[in-house]
């Protein structure tokens, strides 16, 4: 039973609240049983597993580390962090622990609370995360379609421009009463830009307010894309009017500056240099985040605060930009006090004085190292996947949705014989031979989707000199986020040529005589049904021919076994050449043989004649008869006949007929 310094009431007076998810686990025998868990815990795992252990709520892979945790907290007896991840079917996500030993009356307890510090393997997504970071700042942001069309506005822009949106709907914003004449020329080329790709920054914009006042804002352009194309234009707008005016406020840092300060203090490390460089004022951010104090900051050069010195081309662009009053970005790697690195997105703004000199800097700097930490593991995954890639035997391909490839692995240039230009947007079914073509089109416009699941698929490849291989590969589908379409197919295949050619060796000896190389009686019965589902559908009959050879055990006597095998071939070969390709001829064993004859008349009269006319042909081939080791050899041989449909349907019945009949014939000739 809980004790009551940690009783249930205490527990959720202080973490029910919590954005963080809170659990407090028993250790019972080594096993950590889950207590108690807040609102923030149970939408995090999905379920309210007070009760259970560890082992029955999270898997395997994940409780593993945990555990590893709880035990090193209990062992050490003191406060453990550690980060892990999960995995979802569309994102990744990273979660902080802060883990605290726990001892109450002889037993051993946890308490944890879990904060996710995940980032989307999409870096796209960077923009509505900016979105609903700006949701509530003083900074203005607009959301603007590829036809100039008004999307979105945060409060902030809502409110300056007094805009409803419902009013902005079917209106340019070009056209909007806020837009000067000038400013629309400008904004349309910056829009432009940015929809073709480029990273447009920090353009001088200048709107009317809803007190018809000029005000003037700093503009960054980010496109908006989904599956490669541009949906839209991210805006943001950061208001300079105060400092191009010339006015006793930013001239003295008066208390207009410092609202303006107070007001990005949560957001960004704002730094005021001199002309110099040198640092005259900063906000608690950058003592928060370097470990410096004010007094160690105020008078140094601002590259106190930089790892190393700029590299040339941006220190190039700072001096440009510096010598021509413009406002200067860059990313830079800035170091704190104890020496730990971090990365900025920073930009510096000249401030003029009255006289229209420059007079200060500003500084704005947005900590980015999580997207730096981020693009480095998306780095060394890319350089691991290439490394394994380029030295392996297996086929990986990297198809779009429509089945052009993206990617192919050396592999399909060693042993397809093509150059990896040649194999770069080329429809991958361009490979295929036209029996495995269908294959694929169904893999890529499946019936179902399973986002999971791998699927197997053999194929059959064309080399680039038109001989062939075989493939069995593993094909996952990926999918949009924002649409959950299709958009890449990846695919690991191995050559299976030679397994192939086996199974088809197999099957031949599974269906053909070894000797004659004729089809066996498994033949027979795997093509009967075939042959008398086409009789039924073009109203004609089938006749069974049983025959069996006169005197061949005299040959065997005379000539011996080789002699004999010999004359079974031959005999088999001119049974062949008495019919037509589409009738079957079957050797039995011994001496016996059957043909299935096809296409014969359903009327008795006409269908007589014509196995009249077969017989005849088959006893005159007979009769031509053929050499074997200088010994000429003319057989005779008895037959026996029966009709499909009129005999029977059964193609035992049939058969049994047709020996029946042979007998008959035999017992006749002698």
């Amino acid at each position: 039973m809980m004790s009551s310094i940690y009783s249930m009431d205490l527990l959720n007076l202080l973490f029910k609240n919590s954005n963080d998810a809170v659990f407090f686990m028993e250790n019972i025998n080594g096993k950590y049983r889950y207590i108690f868990v807040n609102d923030a815990a149970v939408n995090l795992i999905n379920t309210n597993p007070c009760g259970k252990t560890i082992e029955q709520v999270i898997p395997s892979h994940l409780a593993k580390t945990i555990i590893h945790y709880y035990d090193l907290t209990i062992e050490q007896n003191r406060q453990v962090e550690f980060e892990d991840f999960t995995y979802g079917k569309m994102n990744v996500r990273k979660q902080r622990t802060t883990t605290i030993p726990v001892i109450q009356d002889g037993k051993n307890y946890i308490l944890a609370m879990t904060k996710e510090v995940s980032m989307s393997l999409d870096l796209e997504d960077k923009y509505l995360f900016m979105r609903s970071i700006f949701s509530n700042s003083f900074l203005s942001t607009i959301l603007v379609s590829n036809d100039l069309q008004l999307l979105e506005a945060n409060p902030t822009f809502l409110e300056e421009f007094n805009i409803q949106m419902e009013d902005a709907s079917g209106i340019s914003m070009l056209d909007m009463p806020f837009i000067e004449r000038k400013t629309a020329k400008k904004l349309k080329s910056y829009i432009k830009r940015a929809r073709l790709g480029e990273n447009v920054q920090s353009k001088m914009l200048f709107f009317i307010d809803k007190h018809n006042e000029r005000r003037c804002f700093t503009a960054s352009f980010s496109s908006l894309t989904s599956n490669g194309e541009n949906i839209a234009v991210f805006i943001i707008l950061q208001e300079i009017t105060e400092f191009i005016k010339q006015g006793q406020a930013l001239r003295t840092a008066s208390h207009g500056l410092e609202m303006f300060k107070n007001a990005i203090n949560s957001l960004a490390d704002v730094i005021f240099t001199d002309v110099d460089g040198n640092i005259i004022d900063i906000n608690e951010r950058v003592i928060e985040n370097t470990g410096y104090t004010h007094d160690e900051l105020i008078g140094k050069p601002h590259h106190i605060l930089h790892s190393t010195y700029l590299s040339d081309s941006a220190s190039m662009s700072f001096w440009q930009k510096v010598s021509k009053e413009e406002i200067w970005r860059e990313e830079v790697c800035n170091r704190k006090k104890n020496g730990e690195i971090y990365w900025v997105d920073s930009t510096m703004i000249p401030l003029k004085n009255e006289l229209g000199e420059v007079e200060q800097f500003l500084m704005v700097q947005y900590n980015i190292s999580s997207e730096k930490q981020l693009m480095s593991e998306l780095y060394i995954i890319e350089r691991n996947f290439r490394a394994i890639t380029e030295n392996t035997n297996d086929f990986i391909v990297v198809t779009d949705r429509y089945g052009k490839i993206k990617y192919a692995s050396p592999s399909y240039s060693r042993k397809l014989g093509y150059r990896e230009e040649e194999l770069i947007g080329l429809p991958y079914d361009r490979l295929l031979k036209p029996e495995s073509v269908k294959l694929w089109h169904e893999a890529l416009n499946p019936e179902t989707v399973d986002v999971i699941q791998e699927q197997k698929i053999e194929l059959l490849l064309y080399k680039k000199d038109n001989s062939t291989i075989w493939t069995e590969g593993n094909y996952t589908l990926t999918f949009a986020l924002s649409n959950h379409e299709i958009t890449e197919i990846v695919m690991v295949s191995r050559e299976i040529t030679e397994r192939k050619e086996l199974e088809d060796k197999l099957t031949y000896l599974a269906y053909h005589d070894s000797l004659t190389q004729l089809g066996n009686r498994r033949k027979l019965y795997k093509e009967f049904p075939l042959l008398k589902k086409e009789a039924d559908e073009t109203g004609t009959c089938l006749a069974i021919l049983y025959l069996d050879g006169d005197n061949f055990k005299e040959v065997n006597d005379i000539y011996g076994h080789d002699v004999g095998d010999e004359f079974l071939i031959q005999f088999g070969n001119s049974l062949v050449r008495s019919v037509r390709n589409e009738d079957l001829v079957i050797r039995l064993g011994g001496d016996e043989f059957l043909i299935v004859l096809t296409g014969l008349s359903i009327f008795e009269k006409e269908r007589s004649v014509q196995l009249v006319h077969i017989m005849d042909r088959i006893k005159e081939n007979l009769q031509i008869g053929w050499l074997i080791r200088g010994s000429h050899f003319s057989p005779t041989a008895s037959m026996g006949i029966s009709i499909y449909p009129k005999h029977s349907i059964s193609l035992d019945v049939l058969i049994d007929l047709a020996d029946q009949a042979l007998y008959k014939a035999k017992q006749s000739s002698n």
